[in-house]
């Protein structure tokens, strides 16, 4: 059986380890979707909505297939770095 210890390591596993690594700070990543995101609907958002866009789409996936779980996985590590976004914003 799968518990949430085990979702939460591989959530930081992924988002600490290659993909850190390869894409560098998930902070900065999700600035930079937002800026896309501003410039192509006008609006002002921040780095910590770009991250909530995605749990907002791991979210719908899991509507259709709850037990998938890599979207759940995803969600969590989501979660993370919309919090991390919320701190550097209060800096």
């Amino acid at each position: 059986m799968v518990n949430r210890a085990d979702l939460l390591e591989e959530a930081i596993t992924l988002t600490t380890g290659d993909r850190h690594k390869d894409y560098g700070s998930p902070v900065e990543t999700h600035q930079i979707i937002a800026d896309i995101f501003n410039a192509i609907t006008g609006r002002n958002l921040t780095a910590r909505d770009a991250a909530v866009f995605h749990i907002a789409t791991k979210l719908a996936r899991t509507r259709t297939s709850p037990t998938k779980r890599d979207s759940w996985v995803d969600l969590m590590a989501y979660a993370g770095i919309a919090y991390e976004c919320a701190v550097a914003e209060k800096e």
